[in-house]
């Protein structure tokens, strides 16, 4: 039944149990039962004279958003064609190092290296300490008048980044094993790169530092060290 008060519709109703033999037709093991039941709606609420648009969320993309990414940095061969297979360097050559990050069911997404650092021992924060990447994107090793060292442009996917570094070795110890470490980091393709998201070389042609892609001005903390 329904019954209509100045505030609410008020629905009643009831529900109802009556046990019926179950095994032994002359016995039962519980009572009948009646329950009522009423449901209040207000009468007067808020609304709006836009248009609701419902929305909803595949579950791909739920189960995107739950994934992580798998980032790898691995040393290439010359032509970038695959990965070395030697870990040995001469000096005068050069390392040829591609970052990647698997996007899977992402949206797209656009990699950079953060920073990248040289040390003769796993641990990133030990001493001597050599910084090769720095300053969120800038390869400050390239600003230095003997190397070549620079970022690859064009990218050959947006998931990843290329970069060739000069070998070096820490002066003044003999141990012939570097270990270089690096911070890599997303972000999505669609977005336009900044001062906090670059990948800047120095060119010493022009001498200035040049994106691999967005404007130049990015850049331009790379030399003053102010970047984000």
């Amino acid at each position: 039944s329904l019954q209509m008060t100045p505030d609410s519709f008020i629905y009643k109703t009831s529900l109802s149990y009556k046990p019926t033999p179950s095994g032994n037709l002359v016995i039962v093991r519980t009572n009948p039962a009646v329950v009522p039941i009423e449901c209040h709606y207000p009468r007067k609420s808020n609304v709006s004279s836009n248009a609701v648009r419902p929305t909803w969320a595949p579950f791909r993309s739920t189960l995107s958003a739950e994934e992580k990414l798998m980032f790898s940095l691995r040393l290439m061969n010359d032509d970038w064609s695959s990965e070395r297979l030697s870990n040995g360097f001469q000096l005068g050559e050069s390392l040829h190092l591609q970052a990647d990050v698997a996007v899977g069911n992402h949206i797209p997404l656009r990699l950079f290296v953060d920073d990248c650092v040289a040390t003769l021992s796993p641990d990133r924060n030990s001493s001597p300490r050599y910084a090769l990447v720095d300053l969120s994107g800038c390869l400050v090793d390239g600003r230095l008048d003997d190397t070549t060292s620079a970022f690859i442009s064009p990218r050959p996917r947006q998931e990843t980044l290329q970069f060739m570094v000069d070998a070096f070795r820490f002066a003044g110890d003999e141990r012939n094993l570097i270990y270089i470490s690096c911070r890599l980091k997303v972000s999505p393709a669609a977005q336009a790169p900044d001062p906090l998201n670059k990948a800047c070389s120095f060119n010493k042609a022009s001498s200035l530092w040049a994106p691999v892609e967005g404007t130049g001005d990015i850049c331009s903390c790379c030399e003053t060290g102010n970047c984000p």
